[in-house]
């Protein structure tokens, strides 16, 4: 649904990016994991021509998730000029993630 992300091209990608940069660190057999990739696609119009979604393979990119510190996943983690700016843990409903992506917004 959205592009992959490694560990290898992750810190240059949130560093050049010129708008927000959500990452969702998921799996593919999670169905919460699932339903947030879903809703992503459900709150994308929200999102400026600059901003991204990628996701984050937990099981894949292990010495990133260490990196970051991802305790588990579903996870969100919100980049702008390369700078984490906000991170949440768990599924949410669409009007959660919509105050995340107008919270994200405000920092920006």
């Amino acid at each position: 649904m959205y592009p992959p992300l490694d560990s290898a091209k992750f810190g240059e990608y949130v560093r050049k990016s010129k708008g927000m940069v959500f990452v969702n660190f998921w799996t593919p057999w999670s169905d919460e994991c699932r339903y947030m990739s879903s809703l992503m696609a459900d709150v994308q119009h929200l999102l400026e021509e600059q901003d991204s979604i990628v996701q984050v393979d937990w099981d894949r990119e292990t010495q990133l998730v260490r990196e970051l510190e991802i305790l588990g996943v579903p996870t969100l983690l919100i980049f702008v000029c390369g700078d984490e700016v906000a991170r949440y843990y768990g599924t949410m409903s669409e009007g959660e993630l919509r105050n995340c992506v107008v919270e994200a917004r405000r920092r920006a």
